[in-house]
C-alpha cells in the first residue's frame, strides 16, 4: 500500500524563502478551529453572515492556523483548505484546488470590514485577531 506524502509543501509566489509544510492531519484541525472562530465572529457581528469562495477559505485558514502567515503561505494553504472543505455554509469552495490569486487575497486584505478579524503585523505576516494566543491558553 502506497502512502502519500505526510506534508503538503510548496513555495510562495515570487519567492522561495517562505516554504510551508503542513501535516495532513493538521488541515482538519485548521478547518475545525477556523469554523469555530468564524461562527463566534458572525455571532458577535464582526463578520457578515454569508462568506463564500476564496474569502471563506482565506478566513477559515488564518483563523484556524493560529500562527502568523506570510501572504504566500496564507494563499497557498487557503487553496488546500478550500479544496478540502465541504460545507453548505461556505458556498463555492468546490472550485478551489490551487493557490488563491493575488486579486482574491487583496479583496480580503484590503476590505476594511475585516479589520477587526485580521491584522497585518509589522513584519508583513498576517494573523487573526480572534485566534487564541499561546499566552491566553491556561497551563494544564
Amino acid at each position: 500500500m502506497e502512502v502519500g506524502p505526510r506534508y503538503l509543501e510548496g513555495t510562495t509566489v515570487g519567492s522561495g524563502r517562505d516554504i510551508i509544510g503542513v501535516r495532513r492531519d493538521r488541515i482538519a484541525a485548521i478547518i475545525e478551529q477556523g469554523r469555530e472562530i468564524i461562527a463566534r465572529a458572525k455571532q458577535d457581528r464582526i463578520l457578515p453572515e454569508t462568506i463564500t469562495g476564496a474569502t471563506a477559505a482565506l478566513l477559515v485558514t488564518i483563523a484556524g492556523y493560529g500562527e502568523p502567515l506570510s501572504e504566500g503561505q496564507w494563499r497557498e494553504l487557503s487553496g488546500v483548505v478550500g479544496g478540502i472543505m465541504r460545507d453548505p455554509g461556505y458556498a463555492d469552495l468546490a472550485r478551489l484546488r490551487t493557490l488563491i490569486t493575488s486579486e482574491q487575497f487583496l479583496n480580503v486584505a484590503r476590505n476594511a470590514g475585516y479589520g477587526r478579524f485580521i491584522r497585518r503585523l509589522d513584519d508583513g505576516r498576517w494573523v487573526c485577531e480572534l485566534t487564541p494566543k499561546l499566552e491566553d491558553v491556561p497551563d494544564e
